[in-house]
């Protein structure tokens, strides 16, 4: 999907519930997730469960952010999307 598309838009989601070290997450797809803003991190019992995020689609930050200046690579999240005023649901 391409996220990008869709910025600044109201967009429902659908993909499976998970916690990063960032925060939690719905993963869309290979490569493909977007940040829960609100949300602490999902319940135990919900984590790999199909999630529906519903919400205003935004982007942060940029793949700059992962190199140093020298231009060694550095870890991180890079650019990352984020449904702004989410709300959600763990479905059946």
């Amino acid at each position: 999907m391409n996220f990008e598309e869709y910025l600044n838009y109201e967009v429902t989601l659908y993909g499976r519930a998970e916690n990063s070290v960032y925060g939690p997450v719905l993963v869309c797809g290979p490569r493909s997730m977007v940040y829960i803003d609100g949300l602490p991190e999902w319940d135990a019992a919900d984590v790999g469960g199909v999630a529906e995020v519903t919400g205003t689609l935004a982007a942060e930050g940029n793949d700059a952010d992962l190199r140093a200046p020298d231009g060694s690579a550095m870890h991180g999240v890079g650019r990352r999307y984020i449904v702004k005023n989410a709300s959600w649901e763990i479905l059946p």
